[in-house]
């Protein structure tokens, strides 16, 4: 599982990097080029959902395994693409097949560990998430280096075929659903639609603008989706997903939380190199270096974070990571165009400590907080609300990033400040505004975990083997080992 995660995580990155290359190899622009991700982004999103719960109801280690096989394919044919539109379509098989496998993920990773070690199998998934974070950048820019563009897909096949191999020979086989089978195909039609709207609509605002008919057209009909599939799930006789899971406070708070982390966190993975390289002005192999700080902290610490949360309890481990998330976005707003490293280390630190203390312990409470024949849609849940966040995050930042910069370009304009100084120091404020956006839109995250907290009997949640945490008391509803 944690292979086939950090492929996952490791493709945006090492297919971003790309992207210079690809306008000059296809002689296309890069609205056009910036599809070979939007395309990969839609795809694996909008499917999340619809396969965590395919594989609750037909096995998820058939739904993983062929997953793992057909982004095998994908990695395949995109190496062969002879044009940008060959290209943009073999994304979206190689999105089909990482969309089944992370689906499936944390969920068979909740069943195969026990209860009172789920926070350390989900510590141990997490760092799989940081590993492709750092991995991609690294070895994309290696590659594009030394080899071309094609590189970049053909030499992660053998690695993608040892996690199919892994697959069939390391999980354990798991039959389908007893009884009938009665799939949601409107819940399907709807969540798809509307998730595909909203993620278009948002991350081509710069394209559309905030005045378009086209933006507000997409918005009201992601809406209008979102309206129907709940209307539709409260009527499924088996729903794509069941909405009494929301009644659980354990699980809305968690799942609420992720998604908010992501959504503010975005601002770092889309401004730190701007701020690195055109705000502190440092080399790119500096700014590379500074970089790698928060996902470092984040592997050594998410373990960690998870093992203690299924002794001590996960609210209390995540509550603290969002706050001291909160306090690395605070310092991050005290950054200027002549901050030292040493000055710019204890922010990442932070940043890196607080992601890793939250995500384990926040996705042990969402998979401690289902019955087991929910497992594989709680799994899907954490994966879109992931994907959803970041889409919608890095939108949210780069529009607020960029309508400030604009607006200090002018003040310092007209204060008299011109040339490189002045860029440096425009961009930094920018940066500044930004971050104080995502400070405060962070304190929620400390509310939501805090529900995640135990509420008293008759829960559906189960939390760790001490009981204080979840809703459940001491016996979860994962199960125990099989």
């Amino acid at each position: 599982m944690a292979l086939g995660t950090m492929m996952g995580t490791m493709d945006a990155s090492i297919t971003n990097i790309s992207f210079p290359v690809l306008i000059r190899t296809f002689g296309v622009p890069v609205t056009t080029i910036v599809w070979v991700t939007l395309a990969y982004l839609l795809t694996s999103t909008s499917l999340l959902l619809v396969l965590g719960r395919v594989g609750d109801l037909w096995g998820r280690k058939r739904i993983y395994v062929w997953g793992s096989l057909f982004f095998v394919l994908g990695l395949a044919l995109c190496a062969l693409a002879q044009n940008i539109a060959q290209l943009i379509a073999f994304r979206i098989i190689q999105a089909v097949g990482m969309a089944m496998s992370m689906a499936c993920g944390a969920a068979i990773i909740t069943e195969a560990f026990p209860q009172e070690e789920r926070g350390l199998g989900m510590g141990l998934l997490a760092v799989s998430v940081s590993a492709g974070l750092i991995i991609g950048p690294v070895l994309g820019g290696f590659l594009l280096g030394w080899l071309d563009w094609r590189s970049i897909f053909y030499v992660r096949i053998p690695f993608a075929l040892l996690v199919w191999v892994m697959a069939l020979v390391c999980l354990k086989p798991d039959g389908p659903r007893k009884g009938r089978v009665r799939f949601d195909f409107r819940g399907t039609f709807f969540s798809s639609v509307g998730l595909a709207s909203l993620m278009i609509g948002v991350n081509q605002l710069h394209r559309f603008g905030l005045a378009s008919p086209i933006f507000y057209g997409l918005m009201a009909l992601g809406l209008a989706c979102f309206i129907l599939f709940v209307v539709t799930e409260k009527k499924a006789p088996d729903p794509l997903v069941d909405l009494t899971l929301f009644s659980n406070r354990a699980f809305s708070g968690a799942v609420g939380g992720l998604f908010m982390m992501f959504l503010t966190y975005s601002a770092y993975i889309l401004l730190m190199p701007f701020y690195l390289l055109q705000g502190a002005g440092l080399r790119p192999d500096q700014a590379g270096v500074m970089m790698t700080v928060v996902s470092m902290i984040a592997i050594f610490v998410g373990p960690i974070s998870g093992r203690l949360s299924d002794r001590f309890g996960a609210a209390g481990f995540a509550t603290l990571g969002a706050a001291v998330t909160i306090l690395a976005f605070f310092l991050f707003t005290g950054w200027t165009a002549d901050t030292t490293l040493r000055g710019m280390l204890p922010a990442l630190v932070l940043a890196g400590l607080g992601m890793g203390m939250f995500q384990s312990p926040n996705n042990s409470s969402i998979m401690g907080a289902v019955p087991k024949d929910r497992l594989g849609t709680a799994s899907a849940m954490i994966a879109t609300s992931r994907q959803v966040g970041i889409s919608l995050g890095t939108a949210l930042a780069g529009t607020v990033y960029s309508s400030r910069l604009f607006f200090h370009r002018l003040e310092l304009g007209r204060q008299g400040m011109q040339g490189t100084a002045a860029e440096r120091t425009a961009v930094s404020l920018a940066f500044n505004d930004a971050f104080w956006v995502s400070a405060v839109l962070m304190i929620s995250v400390v509310f939501l975990s805090l529900m995640t907290r135990r509420v008293g009997k008759g829960g559906q949640g189960a939390g760790p083997a001490s009981g204080k945490d979840g809703l459940g008391g001491k016996k979860g509803l994962a199960g125990p080992r099989t």
